[in-house]
């Protein structure tokens, strides 16, 4: 990984975790808050369609940051910039972009192909 900075990869992967984290603690406390209200008929719809909304934003937010903790998992380990799929080595550029990616271009437009 000679055109990766993995001290950066690893500081902007730190500061997604944390903003992440965050970022789904107040959504969850305004879930909880929302929970505690008593609105009227006309308001229970807008409600649930709002907190339906706020849950499926949390599972995407969840999701991004189970990426984050497997790609600071790997930097640890040492294989991070690795494809999971074919071995070979991931893009310095792709990093940059998606520091969290486990996937090569190739692989990923294969599976992207496979899962349509």
């Amino acid at each position: 990984m000679s055109k990766l900075d993995l001290t950066r990869i690893r500081e902007i992967l730190v500061d997604e975790q944390i903003a992440l984290a965050a970022d789904m603690q107040n959504e969850e406390d305004k879930l909880q808050q929302q929970s505690q209200e008593n609105p009227d008929l006309s308001d229970l719809a807008d409600k649930r369609l709002h907190q339906e909304m706020v849950v499926s934003r949390l599972s995407l937010m969840n999701q991004r940051l189970t990426q984050v903790r497997a790609a600071l998992k790997r930097l640890d380990e040492g294989r991070y910039g690795t494809c999971a799929r074919c071995g070979n080595e991931i893009n310095p550029e792709r990093l940059k972009a998606i520091p969290y990616t486990t996937l090569c271009v190739s692989c990923q437009e294969r599976f992207e192909r496979a899962n349509r």
